[in-house]
């Protein structure tokens, strides 16, 4: 062997490997560091709790997750009654408002702080459930 043909074997080692490590920085950067987009992550299924950074929370369907202007439909949320507030009843957005929204909210995403699925045999999602049979 002479030195050429070493030299001519390193280099394709290194386009090789160079090669290599760039496909796995990509696949890793894809899988692990890219964001993921967040409306595969919504259970279509059943109703989200959104808590917004006025310490409201509403529930409902939500959808456009990813936009600056996500959408929250079928929207509920809990009125506090009684002196003490530390009671209250879930109410229909809508029904009993003097301004009369529409049961569907655009909320500017930075106010919401999360949301979370609810599971279909929560109090909140079996509430929501019977209101709808007894309207």
């Amino acid at each position: 062997m002479n030195f050429k043909s070493i030299k001519k074997d390193h280099l394709i080692f290194g386009i090789i490997l160079g090669v290599a490590i760039s496909i796995i920085v990509f696949f890793s950067y894809r899988v692990f560091w890219l964001p993921r987009d967040s409306s595969d992550l919504i259970d279509m299924n059943t109703y989200q709790a959104v808590f917004l950074n006025n310490d409201q929370i509403y529930f409902g369907h939500l959808t456009d997750i990813n936009s600056q202007y996500p959408v929250l439909t079928d929207v509920y949320y809990v009125r506090l009654e009684g002196s003490d507030a530390v009671s209250g009843r879930l109410v229909k957005l809508g029904e009993g408002e003097p301004h009369g929204p529409k049961n569907e909210m655009i909320i500017n995403r930075e106010h919401i702080l999360f949301w979370e699925n609810l599971n279909t045999d929560s109090k909140i999602v079996q509430t929501i459930l019977n209101l709808k049979i007894n309207q």
